[in-house]
């Protein structure tokens, strides 16, 4: 099986000699998604494909899984610096399980805005899909022929270490901007989208 099956490339862009399409046989992940098989969302046309899914760098979920091993680590902690506590164990357990519940709901929580948060390049547009709540979500988006401006950028030496970045696409649009934030491979992400506009104001696609 070669690599255009492997990622399910559809035939529109199968004949299309672009560079763009090298990029997305050579990356795949839960943050870098190249066309992503049985995907859709509210809106989405019949005849629109699906070019590419990202997410922030799994980075972002750092901070998260460090504040719930310290707060699986606290009771014992407090255990030590409190020796005179009475029922220690009882207290002890009783701590530890409240510290459990809370960080896997923590979590859980963290990891559903993780994976809902994301942004989606399809033949026809941009979309910037953010997950604020369970009860709230925003979704900004511009149609391939409304993009006027690309343009990414990385701040930080870890920013740089990770290649990680914002891409900021200028529109024709209402909504002038849109950003996709803390974004794997920022410059391999424009490249793709300036092919892609070439291929759109061309006819390829």
């Amino acid at each position: 099986m070669n690599e255009v099956e492997k990622i399910n490339i559809p035939e529109k862009f199968q004949k299309i000699d672009r560079t763009f399409l090298n990029h997305l046989r050579n990356e795949k992940g839960s943050v870098f998604m190249p066309f992503p098989r049985n995907t859709s969302f509210l809106g989405k046309e019949d005849d629109e494909s699906v070019v590419l899914i990202l997410r922030k760098h799994w980075q972002f979920l750092l901070p998260t899984i460090l504040e719930c091993i310290f707060l699986l680590l606290l009771p014992f902690i407090l255990s030590v610096i409190i020796p005179n506590l009475p029922n220690r164990g009882l207290f002890v357990f009783s701590l530890f399980l409240v510290s459990l519940l809370i960080s896997l709901s923590l979590l859980i929580y963290r990891y559903v805005r993780w994976f809902y948060n994301v942004n989606i390049i399809t033949d026809q547009r941009v979309i910037d899909m953010d997950f604020e709540t369970l009860f709230s979500h925003k979704t900004t988006e511009a149609r391939l022929e409304k993009v006027e401006d690309i343009t990414f950028k990385q701040i930080g030496i870890l920013s740089n270490l990770f290649d990680i970045g914002s891409i900021y696409i200028q529109t024709a649009g209402a909504k002038s901007e849109i950003e996709f934030k803390g974004i794997h491979n920022p410059k391999q992400v424009q490249d793709i989208l300036s092919d892609l506009l070439e291929s759109k104001k061309k006819g390829e696609i």
